[in-house]
């Protein structure tokens, strides 16, 4: 039986590669420079889009307009898509930034985002679930932790790693007392997979590991494999201080276990 298929956007980022790797789908690979490729897909064999497409690394206050077309004006672009092609379900990547520096991180809670990130993030849920209730798509969001490894350039696990590696200057916010939930972009991947297959209906799924990790105890570990990195100690007052993802609802789901980052880190 063939295959049924599935649409990925943002397929060049780093969630967007590992999607590729583990698909159990037949793929349509979507970035900003192929969409109007979309009109050659047979749309009566797609079973869902997973919307992954996004723009962390341009600065909203220098390029407003660009930003905010990767950012939200895909999200909408997507989703009418998915109403026009008659796919029924919609995944879309979200973030734990929409809890803020709340440290009650249960799916339920409202949202309260402190930073523009979490904002825009917030957005298209909301612009998510009105649509597709509108319109009988089944939404499926998931809320990823702190996403580390694969063809990482921008988390805070792969930029300590690059100062030991090249003797250069970590900013080490409050004394690294800050801690964080670390998920490897592979399990955020395989997970995804996995909820899609529960068949869940209009859900909100956090991913994560479930423990919290200490930023000076990250840069022990990673010193302890790469040598000493040079810290300029900063003050950071509106940093958020804690941030583990409740997985109750997902572990109630799939049965999985992801990969440690100290064991992570010790395999490199």
């Amino acid at each position: 039986m063939k295959k049924q298929t599935v649409i990925i956007t943002g397929a060049s980022g780093n969630l967007g590669q590992q999607l590729q790797k583990h698909s159990p789908y037949e793929l349509v690979l979507v970035d900003r420079n192929n969409w109007n490729e979309l009109s050659k897909t047979p749309f009566n064999s797609v079973r869902a889009i997973i919307h992954s497409a996004y723009d962390l690394k341009k600065d909203l206050n220098t390029d407003p307009a660009e930003v905010l077309d990767s950012n939200i004006v895909s999200t909408g672009r997507s989703l009418k898509l998915c109403k026009d092609a008659g796919i029924e379900q919609f995944v879309f990547i979200s973030s734990c930034s929409v809890y803020g520096d709340s440290s009650n991180t249960s799916e339920e809670k409202a949202k309260t985002p402190i930073t523009m990130n979490g904002f825009t993030k917030a957005y298209n849920e909301e612009l998510v679930m009105s649509f597709c209730k509108a319109n009988n798509i089944n939404y499926l969001i998931l809320r990823p932790f702190n996403s580390y490894g694969g063809n990482d350039t921008f988390s805070v696990v792969q930029k300590l790693i690059f100062c030991a590696q090249n003797n250069q200057v970590f900013n080490l916010a409050n004394g690294g007392i800050a801690e964080r939930d670390f998920i490897h972009v592979e399990d955020v991947a395989k997970m995804t997979y996995m909820l899609m297959e529960k068949n869940l209906s209009n859900a909100i799924v956090n991913v994560g590991s479930g423990e919290s990790v200490r930023i000076l105890d990250l840069v022990k570990a990673i010193e302890a494999k790469f040598g000493m990195i040079k810290v300029n100690k900063i003050n950071k007052p509106d940093e958020a201080i804690y941030s583990r993802a409740n997985l109750k609802k997902l572990r109630e789901l799939i049965d999985y276990e992801p990969m440690s980052i100290f064991d992570f880190i010790q395999k490199l």
